[in-house]
């Protein structure tokens, strides 16, 4: 049975105004090394670069943006995890607090496999102009995938923590937050693609409203809010 939706262009507008973070920026830890490793010839040349056998693994859980407070996305990556670097892959690990979510965003090298641990994460995508908003509701076991380029969206809906694990095939994926990149473009430009509304007449309070990298996790919507403390959730 077809899901409605609401038009890419709603969603849009709509969730842009729920942002309260773009998705997290990694800072390269030690980018000497990451150089060292892209310009190895080998492999074994890579092994002899990264000798220690600590060298190979990750502790998502010793990351400062593994949170449920509102949520934070930890990304093994290239920037964080030299051992990616050559591998093709971003492995995150996804907190999201009662009602968190991941305000709309895109990656621009890397198609998004994402698959529920924990709790119930409803997502919303769209491929391009003119294509449908897909909706899913992933439980614990279910996987969705958003395609490289897609514009998309996730909320826990729950008011317990939810987790989720999140494959992306770069290991430097590129994530750009719509509302914030649509904000940093000349004034008038947006207020002329919001049509000359009235809302392009609060530009400025909405760009100030957008604050600035965060965990990669936000606060989200007043519905899902008020239900949890009507029963009680913290």
């Amino acid at each position: 049975m077809a899901i409605s939706a609401p038009s890419p262009t709603r969603l849009l507008l709509s969730l842009c105004l729920f942002a309260a973070f773009i998705n997290a920026t990694d800072d390269t830890l030690y980018p000497d090394l990451v150089r060292s490793l892209r310009t190895s010839p080998t492999e074994l040349d890579k092994l002899n670069i990264l000798p220690e056998d600590k060298d190979w693994t990750f502790n998502y859980f010793a990351h400062e943006f593994h949170t449920n407070s509102p949520g934070g996305v930890v990304n093994a990556n290239a920037a964080t995890f030299p051992a990616t670097v050559g591998n093709g892959m971003t492995m995150a690990w996804i907190s999201l607090g009662p009602c968190a979510m991941l305000p709309p965003h895109y990656h621009a090298r890397a198609s998004n496999y994402v698959v529920s641990v924990e709790g119930t994460t409803e997502t919303y995508m769209t491929l391009e102009n003119g294509a449908r908003v897909v909706k899913t509701t992933l439980a614990p076991g279910m996987m969705t995938i958003f395609p490289q380029g897609s514009l998309h969206t996730m909320q826990n809906t729950g008011c317990d923590n939810a987790t989720l694990i999140s494959a992306l095939s770069s290991e430097d994926a590129g994530t750009h937050n719509v509302a914030n990149g649509l904000f940093d473009l000349p004034p008038s430009v947006v207020a002329a693609a919001l049509g000359g509304n009235p809302l392009s007449a609060k530009f400025a309070q909405l760009r100030r409203d957008i604050p600035a990298v965060g965990t990669g996790a936000a606060v989200g919507t007043a519905e899902c809010l008020k239900r949890c403390e009507a029963i009680g959730s913290k």
